[in-house]
């Protein structure tokens, strides 16, 4: 599910006032997949922020920036090699003298070789900091969720709309599976009569066949198990909580019980509406990938 959240507070510690802002981005994803870019100083704290989004969200692609600017403070720490800078001073004088250069060698040209500083980032209270982090995380994730949760409104009430028109179109083919039996009865004697006529047939054999046949092609398991499916679909969306998953199996499920179902069925004007069942649960399908 997509859905997006930010948050930018400044805060006061021992190494100065720090500005930190956290941005949060969800694209839809059949897995949660955690992808963080933060200062060097706090990479430390990538797994506990990978762990505290992932207790809260079970599915999506979420992109997670933290920013942290210093408003006052340290914000690195600078050495000097003095004795580096002397040797190179040395060197540039000897240079110079054998060149017989008169212009004054300044602190610029020591700079074009700046191996006699080396800057890191100042030190940290961890705990200090990462609870900053966190508070500005929590803000921003409860806004995710928030968009997460109207955008899942919407797409339960898409979801139920295609559930409802599946049983429509399920129940007209359950009312009809009777009839159709009886049907393909009546037109295999019919054909057979046909071709061999009245007295050209065992009666008793005749009707043997047609059972076996009829056998074959009766889809009432089919019916049975899709209705016992769509029972146990019906009662994860009441039941809410963690249904994506769960959802996506039962409607693999239907999938091949529908299938199953237009193989078997020997009447071609049902076939329409199995066509219909599939699409309704293809689009069923592509919006539960979205959902947790």
């Amino acid at each position: 599910m997509t859905g997006f959240g930010s948050s930018t507070q400044v805060f006061h510690g021992s190494r100065g006032s720090l500005e930190i802002s956290i941005d949060i981005k969800t694209v839809n994803s059949k897995f949660v997949d955690i992808s963080i870019r933060s200062p060097r100083c706090y990479m430390d704290f990538d797994p506990e922020i990978q762990k505290f989004i992932r207790e809260r969200l079970k599915r999506g692609r979420v992109d997670v920036n933290v920013n942290l600017k210093m408003l006052k403070g340290q914000a690195r720490e600078i050495s000097v090699n003095m004795e580096q800078a002397q040797v190179l001073m040395s060197s540039y004088k000897k240079v110079a003298e054998e060149l017989k250069m008169t212009a004054p060698i300044t602190l610029s040209d020591l700079l074009k070789f700046p191996d006699w500083i080396n800057t890191e980032d100042a030190s940290i209270d961890v705990e200090e900091e990462w609870n900053f982090v966190k508070r500005c995380l929590e803000v921003s994730l409860s806004e995710v969720i928030s968009s997460r949760l109207q955008e899942g409104r919407a797409l339960d009430q898409v979801i139920r709309d295609h559930r409802a028109r599946f049983g429509e179109i399920f129940l007209k083919i359950t009312e009809r599976h009777d009839g159709l039996q009886d049907q393909l009865k009546s037109r295999i004697r019919e054909r057979v009569k046909q071709i061999h006529g009245a007295e050209g047939f065992d009666p008793q054999r005749l009707e043997q066949e047609i059972v076996l046949w009829v056998a074959r092609s009766d889809f009432q398991e089919e019916l049975d198990r899709i209705a016992q499916h769509l029972k146990t679909y019906d009662e994860l969306l009441s039941n809410g909580g963690e249904l994506g998953r769960k959802l996506e199996f039962l409607v693999q499920e239907l999938h091949r019980e529908v299938n199953t179902l237009g193989s078997k069925c020997p009447d071609a004007t049902v076939t329409p509406l199995i066509i219909e069942l599939k699409t309704h649960l293809e689009r069923i399908r592509e919006q539960i990938q979205n959902i947790e």
